[in-house]
């Protein structure tokens, strides 16, 4: 009999769901193998929470210890049971949602401690040291100094949709462009598998769920494949920024089903190696995600970060 989990890090087991989802995606069945390094490409973190991961999959039976640094499903992926959040993820968030909500408003300053934090909003140390692990993950804040944290306030700003786009505008067209570009035949095709999912749904039962996910891996996929480190990485910690921010500004189903073909119609041409093609299409893509966005889509302070400071 198994015995009962332990309470297991929030972002441990967001990342295990993660890691599921991708074995699920890619066919992966009973016994096959799992390691940490291959694991870590995927999901586009270190080695450490992937490894932490595991640890809260093995705890619920679904993988076992196959070597160093490697593990083997026990059961079919398919087959195992959506995990759930631990116990403190509400008081994680809602921690989490303050300190964006106040940076946003100016009324804490970029520099901050635990102990600083912990005082503003009357909770506990762990639930101030896990939020600030989430927003490092994110690329909203790093360690600073010392004690210090330095939350980066421009990423949440009036002015910070705007700048994003413009950032976008000008490195995710050049990624496609760039001479040492290669393309991930197998994540492609798992790519477009859920895009033609999307495809074939209609307004009404459009998962908006689905197009999220597909939306950040495909983007990720991009500027992994460029070739160039430097500018692949600032791609994936700006698309990690933004995927993890709320907003209050909601794009209608038949954008985001645009949104798709359009993705769709980017990925033939990579894969027809058509990159200059490609890279016109993305021009075209930002620009049309761009104009359906309020010209001060930062204004106002969305509900998920509403949270009265003691």
């Amino acid at each position: 009999m198994l015995r009962e989990p332990k309470k297991a890090n929030r972002r441990h087991v967001e990342l295990a769901q993660k890691i599921l989802e991708a074995a699920n995606e890619r066919g992966m069945t009973e016994g096959e193998r799992l390691a940490e390094q291959a694991i870590a490409n995927i999901c586009n973190v270190s080695r450490t929470p992937v490894r932490k991961a595991f640890q809260v999959l093995a705890e619920r039976g679904i993988l076992l210890r196959d070597g160093e640094g490697s593990y083997r499903f026990a059961i079919d992926p398919v087959n195992a049971v959506r995990l759930e959040d631990s116990g403190d993820a509400s008081a994680d968030d809602d921690v989490r949602a303050a300190i964006l909500r106040d940076l946003a408003a100016a009324r804490i300053s970029e520099q901050q401690t635990v102990a600083s934090l912990q005082r503003r909003y009357g909770v506990t140390r762990l639930a101030v040291q896990n939020s600030l692990m989430k927003l490092s993950e994110e690329n909203l804040a790093e360690r600073g100094a010392g004690q210090q944290w330095l939350l980066k306030q421009f990423t949440v700003n009036a002015d910070s949709h705007a700048k994003s786009y413009e950032f976008r505008l000008a490195l995710e067209p050049l990624a496609l462009t760039m001479p040492d570009y290669r393309r991930d035949p197998t994540a492609m095709l798992s790519l477009r598998q859920s895009m033609l999912a999307l495809k074939a749904m209609d307004e009404m039962n459009f998962d908006r769920k689905l197009f999220l996910r597909t939306d950040m891996d495909f983007h990720i996929l991009i500027a992994k494949g460029c070739g160039n480190p430097f500018l692949a990485e600032s791609l994936i910690a700006h698309h990690t920024r933004r995927f993890s921010l709320p907003t209050n500004v909601h794009p209608g189903t038949f954008r985001l089903m645009q949104a798709n073909n359009e993705h769709i119609q980017i990925l033939e041409q990579i894969e027809r190696g058509q990159m200059g093609l490609a890279a016109d299409l993305m021009r075209v893509h930002i620009q049309l995600s761009q104009a359906v966005r309020p010209r001060l889509a930062g204004r106002g302070v969305p509900a998920s970060l509403k949270m009265t400071a003691r």
